[in-house]
């Protein structure tokens, strides 16, 4: 029996941003399956941020273009596209000054956010699935003021799940929480690959905080540089690429995705999720 092809959630295609001379972006080629978990690590100022702003739409990229779900994202196909796909941001908005609700800032992620808060009852269940999910449930009907940090954090994600997108995006989604509530974040994000075969793509600075939820690792700095699927090493030189030859180099976890107790182990450029052409 011939396996079915399916079409990739997200195919990027020679993307390039900045200046030719002073490129923040060069020649990017990424691709991801529904369901697949992708976590990009690299240093600051490495295009991280921007590549995300490039998939939803937030930027244009200079050259090349974007796929989703297989139709190539344009001015005509924006609006639908991007309407099953939903971005956390890493810097948040000022939201100190606005008594809501919980239940209220959740609700903003539904299509129908700019209508009435009373006209929202027949999303209900949507809410309140996307409160379980995130382990807000509790603080349903409490000022989102009066949370803390992480708490809010949980609530953001609320907002960017109730309206079940078939693609996530997160820059640093686990930046104000502690390292039990990081676990419990990766966990539920890995649970909705498996369970609604929802795409993912995370930014992160910790390779082995994520490498027991993730499917795989793009090493990104302008360019990528290496994309690790589970069981790879990646290579210590490409370490080195990235961050610089002063970086010295020690692996938490033989098990993780991409370490390794010694610098060289078996990798492969060609991969099914993602290539660097």
């Amino acid at each position: 029996m011939t396996a079915a092809i399916t079409t990739p959630a997200i195919r990027l295609n020679h993307l390039s941003f900045g200046r030719p001379q002073a490129r923040i972006l060069e020649n990017i080629n990424l691709q991801l399956e529904a369901g697949h978990f992708l976590g990009i690590v690299g240093p600051n100022g490495a295009g991280k941020s921007t590549l995300l702003h490039i998939i939803c739409g937030l930027i244009e990229p200079d050259d090349g273009h974007i796929d989703l779900f297989g139709e190539c994202l344009s001015r005509g196909s924006r609006k639908r596209l991007l309407s099953q796909l939903r971005f956390l941001p890493q810097r948040q908005e000022g939201m100190s000054g606005m008594p809501l609700r919980v239940r209220h800032v959740v609700a903003m992620g539904l299509d129908s956010a700019y209508g009435p808060l009373w006209q929202r009852a027949p999303h209900r269940n949507l809410i309140d699935q996307a409160l379980e999910r995130t382990g807000i449930m509790a603080y349903a009907d409490t000022d989102f003021r009066a949370l803390s940090g992480g708490q809010q954090q949980r609530v953001r994600l609320a907002r960017a799940l109730v309206a079940m997108p078939r693609i996530l995006l997160l820059d640093e989604p686990a930046a104000a929480l502690d390292a039990p509530a990081q676990a419990k974040l990766y966990k539920l994000l890995r649970q909705l690959c498996d369970e609604l075969d929802m795409s993912i793509v995370m930014v992160e600075h910790d390779i082995a905080a994520i490498s027991d939820y993730v499917d795989s690792v793009a090493c990104l700095n302008r360019s990528i540089h290496h994309h690790a699927l589970r069981g790879e090493t990646i290579p210590e030189q490409v370490w080195h690429d990235m961050y610089g030859n002063h970086m010295h180099i020690v692996a938490h976890d033989a098990a993780c995705i991409g370490c390794s107790s010694h610098g060289d182990g078996p990798h492969n450029n060609e991969t099914h999720y993602g290539q660097n052409t």
